[in-house]
C-alpha cells in the first residue's frame, strides 16, 4: 500500500483493536448503516497511520490512490488555495471521490493537528464494493454529500 513515506508513520502496533475501530465507524453519519461484517473488512484491509503535521496527504488536481478515514486528529480542507472545512469527527472519509471514480482530487487535505487515520488503496475499497454493497452505498453517499455542495 502506498501510504508510507517521510511524512507517514506507519503503526506497527494497533491504535485501537478491531471492535472499538468497528464502534468509532458506527458512531460516524458515513458510516452508520453499514453493517458491522463490512466495517470488518474495511478495517482489515486498511493500514492505520500518523501523517506528519502539516504535510498534504491528498493534493488538489492530483489522483488519490487511496480514502483515508479520520480516527483521530484533525484535518484541514483546501480548495483553491482557500481554507474550505476542518473535519475533526472521528470517521470522516477523505479522497473519497478520486479514490472510487479514479479522477483528480477536487480538493488538498493537510494534516492540521497530530492525527491518526486509517488509509485504505482504491483496489482494495473496489473489490471491497463488489463484495459489500452496503459499505458501497455509504461512500457513494459520502461522495454524493461533498459533490453536492460543489
Amino acid at each position: 500500500m502506498p501510504v508510507a513515506g517521510p511524512f507517514v508513520t506507519v503503526l506497527e502496533v494497533p491504535f485501537m483493536k478491531e471492535p472499538d475501530l468497528i464502534e468509532l465507524f458506527k458512531g460516524s453519519a458515513d458510516f452508520a448503516r453499514v453493517s458491522e461484517r463490512s466495517l470488518g473488512e474495511l478495517v482489515r484491509a486498511g493500514v492505520v497511520c500518523e501523517p506528519a503535521v502539516g504535510s498534504d496527504i491528498i493534493r488538489q488536481g492530483e489522483a488519490s490512490p487511496q480514502i483515508w478515514v479520520l480516527l483521530l486528529g484533525e484535518l484541514e480542507v483546501i480548495i483553491d488555495g482557500s481554507e474550505a472545512n476542518r473535519i475533526s469527527r472521528p470517521g470522516e472519509v477523505v479522497g473519497q471521490i478520486s479514490a472510487v471514480s479514479l479522477i483528480p482530487a477536487t480538493a488538498t487535505v493537510r494534516v492540521a493537528a497530530p492525527s491518526t487515520c486509517l488509509v485504505v488503496s482504491h483496489q482494495l475499497l473496489h473489490q471491497l464494493f463488489g463484495a459489500y454493497p452496503d459499505l458501497a452505498e455509504a461512500l457513494l453517499r459520502s461522495m454524493a454529500k461533498y459533490l453536492g455542495t460543489k
